[in-house]
């Protein structure tokens, strides 16, 4: 019977010791991880399920859309235009890079054009918020035609930005969801033709 609690205690003395190192050695990351907002995590699985599939951090942090089959780019173009306005949006630039790569080399490249949407109050709330902001700034709509000679619009994932450190002030997250959701049906009815 004493060897039984001997062997009890050893086992209890092990078990103790294995939790406090664990907690020496990864409590501070876990107290870290309470700190954030409580979609942190989705974010951050999503975002890490995606790098397994595909190995590419840059796809793994965008979301993707194919143009439908009957929209063509000029279309899908109009589309995005008019939303953005409805949405109380601004397109503040298009960058033509491969019309520009084509007069640079003379040689025809696939179409590739970024256009850029912000809500300019948002933006300025954000970046006084936390200066890093800035380089998410201003949202970007990427339309690329595949190699196999589709189209496709790619832009950033906003919730690593909205859900991914500490919670944002509730007015500024309401702005933020308010932007993403604006981005997201820029994003759809451009790739529907949707006017």
């Amino acid at each position: 019977m004493g060897l039984i609690r001997n062997i009890l205690a050893i086992i209890g003395l092990i078990a103790i010791l294995a939790v406090a190192y664990g907690y020496s050695k990864f409590g501070s990351e876990l107290e870290a991880l309470k700190a954030l907002d409580p979609k942190a995590r989705g974010v951050y699985t999503e975002m890490w399920q995606k790098l397994k599939e595909n190995g590419d951090s840059a796809s793994a942090t965008v979301w993707k859309q194919a143009l439908a089959e009957d929209v063509d780019w000029e279309d899908a173009e109009e589309a995005m235009r008019s939303t953005a306005t409805e949405l109380n949006i601004r397109g503040v630039g298009e960058l033509p890079l491969s019309t520009q790569v084509e007069l640079m080399t003379g040689e025809e490249q696939r179409f590739l054009k970024i256009y850029q949407f912000c809500n300019p109050q948002t933006a300025m709330k954000m970046v006084n918020y936390r200066d890093a902001f800035s380089a998410y700034l201003p949202c970007r709509i990427a339309m690329i035609e595949d190699k196999n000679g589709k189209y496709w619009l790619y832009a950033l994932n906003m919730d690593m930005m909205i859900y991914g450190g500490k919670t944002l002030p509730p007015e500024l997250l309401e702005e933020a969801i308010a932007v993403k959701e604006a981005i997201l049906t820029i994003m759809e009815r451009g790739a529907n033709g949707d006017f």
